[in-house]
């Protein structure tokens, strides 16, 4: 009787998880039904595809195939690649060299070389060891251990890391947009960066007819770039809406928008010189160390050179966790660049693509139906598929256990997910979410793992191009997509 109750009880549990989850896939079988029927997604391209990390059959799909802008979540791609043949412990490094001889009296009668080596955390704030000071610190420890407390010579910045036999540096793609390359995000990857190849421009309205430009660090009314402004003042209501336009190329900015009377507003630009703004900082940062510096230039370069001290970035786990996390364009480019650096020494974007995709081929993906360009998402010309990114979501897990903790979930405090999900109170739910997401004008995707209530895990791609309604119209719908995936 005993065993025949237990045996009762075990089915009635069974036969509950069988309907709960049943009522799950249907919630979002007809979730998905009246989404792509919403008015938001007239004409729009919409692509869904769920598949199952442990057995890999497919959950659910929706368009699994169609090609679609992946925006950020291509940095997913990137990262994970990066884990595969560089390794969680690897480091960027920056090298910092002398040429000529020490005199008795600690004269370096020579010069000082700083050769990039792609770090894009050099001269960052967002980790302790990476800070201006920090990094300058270290240079001026080196030249004073050298026995060197006076260079007659120059302070050389070398920028070639990525550029092999080009004379011109490639720091952006080709078909990255105007509007971009002068913005924050759009700061080009170089051999020797600093400060995330980003400043500060500060724009006061207080009189509707004088407009004051200052800048913030890394710099100064010493070097400060050529601005343009062409700022309209609005009334002191409405919100800021400006663009930063330059070119790599081209030093001089071009402001433009429109700003509220009588505000202040911070506009974040792409540093297009960073290697000759960290010159001009590392110098001053010596001078006040007691390292004086002549700037003499009657010294040729090409003579044997010595080793002062070499600058590690952080480690590439924590370099990856950044990037996906806050979706740094300029990391994700670096590391893009570096793994074809790496391999073959050609590191152009069309080298390094090329250099992605066999690599993608080398771990079992069929790649016939994307297209890579770059490794930050920035350029439309990225072409890939919710099938695609599922399959290899899949495999890089198998690869790399636990990359699922270099993707952020909902809530996480600097992270691009920080606000996503916060009408939802159920912090469990949350916490089973790990999401890249990727956004542009009429792009919004999100690619990564759900587990779901039963344990499963499952691979996550939702695709979204082509929409002309208000990001904010579409947002909480993706939201509750999410979120019924999380009840599976």
């Amino acid at each position: 009787m005993r065993t025949k109750l237990i045996f009762l009880l075990f089915f009635c549990c069974l036969s509950d998880l069988i309907t709960a989850q049943l009522s799950a896939e249907k919630r979002l079988r007809d979730y998905v039904d009246s989404f792509i029927r919403d008015k938001h997604l007239e004409g729009v391209f919409f692509s869904l595809k769920l598949v199952s990390l442990e057995t890999g059959e497919t959950v659910f799909e929706y368009n699994p195939e169609l090609k679609m802008v992946p925006a950020s979540i291509q940095k997913v791609i990137t990262t994970g690649i990066g884990f595969v043949n560089l390794g969680e412990e690897y480091t960027f490094k920056t090298s910092v060299f002398y040429d000529g001889t020490v005199g008795a009296d600690s004269v370096l009668n020579g010069n000082l070389y700083i050769s990039g080596g792609g770090d894009p955390s050099l001269g960052s704030t967002n980790f302790p060891e990476t800070v201006p000071e920090t990094v300058f610190n270290k240079i001026a420890c080196g030249i004073k251990n050298a026995g060197i407390s006076r260079i007659s010579g120059v302070i050389v910045a070398e920028d070639s890391y990525f550029d092999g036999f080009h004379s011109v540096s490639e720091t952006v793609h080709p078909s990255w947009e105007w509007e971009d390359m002068g913005s924050y995000y759009g700061a080009g990857v170089h051999g020797l960066n600093f400060c995330e190849n980003a400043f500060t421009v500060k724009i006061s309205c207080k009189e509707p007819d004088k407009i004051a430009v200052s800048s913030a660090y890394p710099f100064s009314e010493v070097v400060m770039p050529d601005v343009i402004s062409d700022i309209k003042v609005i009334h002191r209501d409405s919100l800021p809406c400006v663009t930063s336009f330059s070119s790599p190329i081209d030093h001089r900015y071009l402001i433009r928008g429109e700003a509220p009377e009588g505000k202040e507003i911070g506009v974040e630009c792409a540093l297009q010189n960073p290697s000759g703004v960290f010159v001009f900082w590392l110098r001053n940062y010596l001078r006040s160390a007691g390292i004086a510096v002549d700037n003499r230039v009657d010294f040729v370069s090409g003579s044997e050179r010595y080793l002062l001290t070499e600058i590690m970035s952080p480690s590439y786990g924590e370099i990856a966790k950044f990037t996906n996390y806050t979706s740094n364009n300029l990391f994700a480019d670096a590391v893009f660049k570096n793994i074809a650096k790496m391999g073959s020494g050609e590191a152009l974007f069309s080298k390094s693509a090329a250099n992605m995709t066999d690599l993608l081929k080398s771990i079992n993906l069929n790649t016939r139906n994307i297209r890579i360009v770059d490794g930050s998402g920035l350029s439309r010309h990225n072409l890939i598929t919710a099938g695609f990114m599922c399959e290899y979501l899949r495999r890089i897990k198998q690869i790399i256990p636990d990359f699922h903790l270099f993707l952020p979930s909902p809530g996480t405090g600097k992270s691009t997910l920080r606000y996503f999900m916060s009408s939802y109170s159920n912090k469990s739910s949350k916490e089973r979410i790990f999401l890249k997401s990727g956004s542009m004008t009429g792009v919004m995707n999100y690619a990564g793992y759900v587990v779901g209530k039963n344990g499963d895990t499952v691979c996550v791609a939702i695709m979204m191009n082509n929409f002309i309604c208000k990001t904010r119209d579409l947002r909480p719908k993706i939201e509750r997509l999410v979120y019924l995936i999380s009840e599976l």
